[in-house]
């Protein structure tokens, strides 16, 4: 298949720079590719298992992943692309999509941006350093972010799409949600403005913590290094970073577990075990509320993708 150049004149109306767009993709075992278009401006496909034409961009765009997985197919590596992840395609990425395994469909959003928005961002950040963290690597960057913040961001786009907002109103909104999220990705932590003002010893702590022989042994561990009580870092957690101390530690675990499942043969009971989860119950409700699926399926998916990678 060959590679074609998605014109900007056909994504972006060019009164507000950025487009949003929802995509609910299914696969098929035949060569076809079907697409029903709905109002507010989403499109329910059904598409070859072959995957899709590979394209580039004359323009920049952002891919959401809401539910399922897929594999992106991107300057001629492949990423395996789970929930929640964040994907900042350039337009220079010649890109597709292939079904992953044990993944027969997924949902996304993609907003598509003119070039001229980095401008934009620039002038308030008075640096473009993000820009070469942006374009230095071969293959675009990908981020996972939390449950709660994915919902947030889908339906903070979604909502631009609402008839009554007016071109201006969309374009301003476009601009917020783009810097946000420019600013919390490609530049230090320290640097973004309006950055978390988080005590210097609750970064500290995190990082800290972000290690196994800290967080496997949890919030008592958390105590001893911070010094504080439980209240106090509860109020601080809730504060800082909108989550409780065991929200955090439990993230930490499971995305540790993610990992282990994936390149260890270990039993996932003796998994959770090792990890210090409650119970095995509860180890495959947080595993599926972070991840859209059992961890049984995970490694599944993992193994498979990993031979066809």
């Amino acid at each position: 298949m060959g590679t074609i150049t998605l014109e900007l004149d056909n994504f972006i109306n060019p009164a507000v720079g950025a487009e949003v767009s929802f995509h609910a993709i299914s696969w098929n075992a035949g060569r076809k590719q079907s697409s029903i278009p709905s109002g507010g401006n989403l499109h329910y496909h059904s598409l070859p298992s072959g995957g899709t034409v590979e394209h580039s961009h004359e323009f920049g765009e952002l891919i959401f992943l809401l539910y399922g997985s897929i594999i992106h197919r991107v300057n001629g590596e492949k990423q395996l692309l789970e929930p929640n992840s964040v994907v900042f395609v350039r337009p220079d990425d010649r890109h597709g999509f292939l079904p992953a395994p044990g993944a027969p469909d997924c949902e996304l959003l993609l907003l598509s941006f003119h070039l001229e928005l980095f401008v934009t961002i620039s002038r308030y950040l008075e640096d473009d350093a993000f820009l070469h963290r942006y374009t230095e690597s071969v293959l675009p960057a990908v981020f996972r972010v939390p449950e709660s913040r994915m919902n947030e961001l889908s339906l903070e786009l979604l909502s631009l799409n609402a008839q009554g907002i007016t071109p201006a109103i969309r374009k301003i909104r476009f601009k917020v949600l783009l810097a946000e999220l420019f600013t919390r990705f490609f530049l230090p932590q320290e640097a973004a403005p309006g950055s978390s003002d988080a005590p210097e010893w609750l970064e500290s702590l995190c990082e800290k913590m972000k290690t196994p022989e800290n967080f496997i042994p949890g919030l008592k561990r958390m105590q001893q290094l911070s010094g504080y009580t439980p209240e106090y870092l509860c109020k601080v957690f809730r504060r800082y970073l909108d989550r409780s101390p065991t929200e955090f530690i439990n993230e930490l675990r499971i995305n540790h577990a993610a990992r282990l499942l994936a390149d260890s043969g270990e039993s996932i009971a003796e998994l959770a075990y090792r990890l210090n989860f409650q119970s095995l119950s509860r180890f495959y409700h947080l595993f599926r509320k972070q991840y859209s699926c059992t961890p049984a399926e995970y490694r599944k998916r993992a193994l498979a993708a990993r031979r066809l990678l």
